[in-house]
Parts: C-alpha cells; structure tokens; sequence
C-alpha cells in the first residue's frame, strides 16, 4: 500500500477548513493507494474542535500550544506524517477532483520527487484565473531566483524522504517559507510542474509587512552568496519586487516604487517569470 499524507496547517479558519478537508477526503484513488489528513492547529481560539468533530476518525489533529508559524505547523505534520508521499492544503483552499491521481501519475512518468500544478485563482466578483499559464516542464533554481510564483502551500507534493535530505521548513520564516524550501530543494532537484490547474485558491489575506520585509532579508543573506553569479542580480531583482508588493499592499506607493526602481536597474530586460510575478503582486489577478 502506497501511502499519501495531506497536511494542512490552520489558524482560525473553522468556518473555510471543513471545505478543504472535504476537498481531500473526496479524492478518488487508484487501486494500492491510501490518503490521510492531518491537520495542525498552530494555536486557533475559534470554533476549530467542533468543525474537525464532524469528520471523526478521518483527521487526525494535532494542536500547538501557541501560534508557531505555517513553517512550524507544517513540519510538525511532516515530523508526524507515516505516507510515502507528503501533500501539502492551504486551510482556506481546495483540491479539484482527481488532483491526486493526476499529480501522482505524472510524477511517476516523468521520476519526479516532488511536484506542483497550476490553480484557480479566485477574484471576487470575477472569473477564476488559471496560475501560472506555462505548459508541462520542470522548475529550476534559475526559475525560482525570480520568486515563488508556484502555490506549493496547496498543490505541492513530494516523496517524503525528500525532507530527510533537503531539511524541514525555516520556522525562523513568518513569510516565504515556501520560497526557502524551494530554493534548497532545486539547488538539488528540479521540480515538476504539471501545467493544468488542479487546485483552487482564495485570495491571500493582508499580511504584515514587517514579516515580510525581515523574511526577504533572511532569505537574500541565506542564499545570495550561495547562488550562482548569473543568477544573483535576478535574485535581487526578485527580493526587489517583493519589497515594493509589500510596500505596495500597505499604501506606501512612494517606497513600493523606488523598490520597482531598484529592481528594474538590477534585472531591467523583460523576464518572463519577474513579469508574472508582478501581476501576480500588483494585479491581484
């Protein structure tokens, strides 16, 4: 039996989380295939326990005694996880039906270790856009310099050894944990990416720009001087461009553009992915 646990960290979110688990819990499986659920508590004060009741025996929950942070949370269910395979839930996102069999299938084709897919953005009071646009390939480390323009807090999935080699995430990180984990890991493997959208995202909420600005600068000073002189500029362009969208979030449009500025001298031909990642910040899409 091939076993595949889904974690999910969560922070007051029992009127969204019932739905992601749901999500889960729907999945259809091939044949030699199991799923579980473990959800972390990273300290929530609302109406969590009676939500997580409903499902019973299907979830199992582990609860921390205070808000530690996603990067914490989400190792604390790895540390507890006993699948083969780990996969990764935002609490307020969903899987789309057959997200599992898909994913699995292509990491198996291509020998994959880890992987991420497109999603559904969701805009209110528009139409869902598909993220990122790109076909089938592989993400390297010279992609990711420009940002995690992926979404592996709700479509990664990765054979769980994988954190034995590549380490757990950076509980120090408040943002961008996902970023740091990314970096290690292609500065080793590339990453799949299957490009069809088999998840569903809702709008990220307003996030402290303090968290923001003190994880980019943990992130630059653990990994510039360890990147390649090619990619270097682009990485500062990219931490950059994330200043100025937290500046930008705030209403400091003065700081989030001397920011632009700054990133645009140091990467000032058109990038692909640096393009995505401004619309991505800045529109909101």
């Amino acid at each position: 039996m091939i076993r595949i646990t889904a974690v999910i960290p969560v922070l007051n979110r029992a009127q969204a989380i019932g739905k992601a688990i749901g999500s889960i819990l729907s999945q259809e499986l091939l044949q030699g295939y199991a799923l579980d659920v473990i959800v972390v508590d990273d300290g929530s004060t609302d109406d969590l326990d009676s939500v997580l009741r409903t499902f019973g025996a299907r979830v199992n929950c582990i609860k921390h005694d205070r808000n530690k942070g996603a990067a914490a949370a989400r190792n604390t269910g790895i540390a507890a996880a006993t699948g083969d395979y780990l996969a990764f839930l935002d609490s307020d996102d969903v899987w789309l039906p057959n997200k599992i069999v898909r994913q699995i299938a292509f990491m198996m084709e291509k020998r994959h270790v880890a992987s991420c897919t497109a999603c559904r953005l969701a805009r209110p009071g528009a139409s869902d856009v598909v993220w990122p646009r790109d076909s089938d390939d592989v993400i390297t480390r010279a992609d990711l310099v420009w940002g995690c323009f992926l979404s592996p807090g709700t479509t990664m999935i990765c054979e769980h050894s994988v954190f034995n080699e590549i380490g757990p995430f950076d509980p120090f990180l408040k943002r961008h944990e996902d970023w740091d984990w990314l970096l290690r890991f292609t500065g080793k493997y590339d990453l799949g990416y299957l490009g069809v959208p088999l998840a569903r995202r809702e709008p990220s909420p307003f996030v402290n720009r303090l968290q923001v600005l003190d994880a980019l600068e943990m992130i630059k000073a653990k990994h510039l001087d360890a990147l390649p002189s090619s990619v270097r500029r682009h990485f500062e362009a990219a931490i950059a461009c994330e200043t100025a969208a937290a500046y930008y979030r705030e209403g400091d449009r003065l700081s989030a553009l001397r920011a632009m500025i700054r990133s645009l001298w140091l990467a000032p031909i058109g990038h692909p992915v640096l393009g995505a990642i401004i619309a991505n910040r800045f529109a909101r899409l």
